[in-house]
């Protein structure tokens, strides 16, 4: 197994099997996949606190529409999911609601104009 698939298993029996930037639930984990949140490029690791879990639609569009187009909004995004990350390990519910309530439903918005 590649460690992409290993590290993105382990965030999976850790927070879930869900996109972290949608919040959608999926059944098989075949349906997402594991984001660099500091890319491979640029020194970031494939582990647990530099990846996040995504779906693959999502991750496809963050790398080929945002990334390519604005890269400034593509590092906020990135930053976002880090910090989405840092308030579920430490159960910062609050701020979870936030993100969960105002930022997530944003990106199912974009989602769908996809599929």
């Amino acid at each position: 197994m590649g460690n992409n698939k290993r590290i993105k298993k382990i965030l999976i029996n850790k927070y879930g099997c869900f996109c972290m930037m949608t919040g959608i639930s999926v059944q098989k984990d075949s349906n997402l996949s594991y984001h660099h949140i500091v890319k491979r490029e640029y020194g970031g690791r494939t582990n647990i606190e530099n990846g996040a879990t995504l779906l693959i639609e999502i991750h496809q569009w963050l790398h080929n529409n945002i990334e390519s187009k604005d890269k400034e909004m593509f590092y906020l995004i990135n930053e976002c999911l880090k910090l989405y990350k840092k308030c579920l390990d430490l159960n910062k519910t609050e701020l979870i609601n936030e993100y969960e309530e105002e930022i997530m439903p944003l990106f199912r918005k974009e989602l769908s104009k996809r599929r």
